[in-house]
């Protein structure tokens, strides 16, 4: 058996593509965060995971780390979520 080799030659760095969004999923974040916002607003303050909740149940199919990237641009003080480590039961 002889290992392969995987000649270097064939690398081709990518270019950093310029972040470009069409007008149509600009005014749709601007229309979510304004959302996300008033219902991080409300007397009982929701988290990430209960303003993704709320918005799928109004109908709105959105992607749970979409709405956490928002909050955080929107400086609203919502924690990640922590996963907890459960032991294993032998």
């Amino acid at each position: 058996m002889s290992a392969r080799r995987r000649p270097s030659s064939r690398y081709r760095p990518g270019r950093e593509k310029p972040e470009v969004r069409t007008i149509q999923e600009w005014c749709h974040n601007v229309d979510l965060r304004r959302r996300i916002v008033a219902l991080a607003q409300r007397p009982k303050r929701y988290g990430v995971g209960m303003i993704h909740l709320k918005l799928r149940q109004a109908g709105e199919p959105v992607n749970y780390k979409h709405v956490e990237r928002l909050c955080q641009e929107a400086k609203l003080q919502v924690r990640r979520r922590k996963w907890k480590k459960v032991p294993v039961v032998e």
